[in-house]
């Protein structure tokens, strides 16, 4: 379903796949980089957003300001977050969401890392190729479940400071780059199987 979401500087295309007619648990998630023709549309993002719903979660991805049919201009990632900040309100606001995930890909992982300590804790973060080492993530643990889901080839990953993260697991993909050419099947494979172990401890 195709829907615009109040922003902080106009409105936010957005997109909401649900998993039934009254869904409870939803994942917000957010597309890579805007400057490099990153949108929600992006096939890794959907990857992603098949795996939360294949575990009856809704999605909702929406375009960061500037892209597509939203308003305003790219803004190096701190207008990014109000975004993000604004899409969270607006879902809370629309459903009451028993569980709430943030997931993103690249620069979307890096938005939902810098928006955690801006927002109520979600159920569970979910990562894919988190730029490490080329933009800024600090290493604290965010006081919730972290999967973080990257190739074992990425080149925009430094694995020692992905290492020195605090309270984050991490799923290495073998032979997948940044982009996860040739090994979209594995991402989603890999995505599904961390899930699937995660719903089997109703505390995490």
């Amino acid at each position: 379903m195709n829907i615009n979401i109040p922003g902080p500087t106009g409105v936010l295309e957005a997109m909401l796949d649900a998993t039934g007619e009254a869904p409870e648990n939803f994942a917000v998630l957010c597309h890579p980089h805007p400057q490099y023709g990153g949108n929600m549309f992006d096939t890794v993002l959907d990857v992603l957003a098949t795996a939360c719903q294949r575990c009856d979660v809704a999605t909702l991805r929406f375009n960061f300001r500037g892209v597509g049919a939203s308003a305003g201009d790219y803004d190096n990632g701190s207008g990014e977050v109000q975004d993000l900040l604004a899409a969270i309100a607006w879902l809370k606001t629309e459903y009451e969401a028993r569980d709430l995930w943030l997931g993103g890909y690249s620069f979307g992982a890096n938005v939902v890392w810098k928006a955690l300590p801006l927002t109520e804790a979600p159920r569970r973060v979910l990562l894919v190729a988190p730029p490490v080492g080329f933009m800024e993530f600090d290493g604290r643990g965010p006081g919730c479940p972290v999967d973080v889901f990257a190739g074992d080839v990425d080149e925009f990953i430094d694995n020692d400071a992905l290492a020195r993260w605090q309270d984050v697991e991490s799923h290495l993909i073998q032979g997948a780059n940044h982009f996860f050419m040739g090994a979209q099947d594995q991402l989603g494979t890999a995505i599904d199987e961390v899930l699937s172990a995660r719903q089997q401890r109703p505390h995490q």
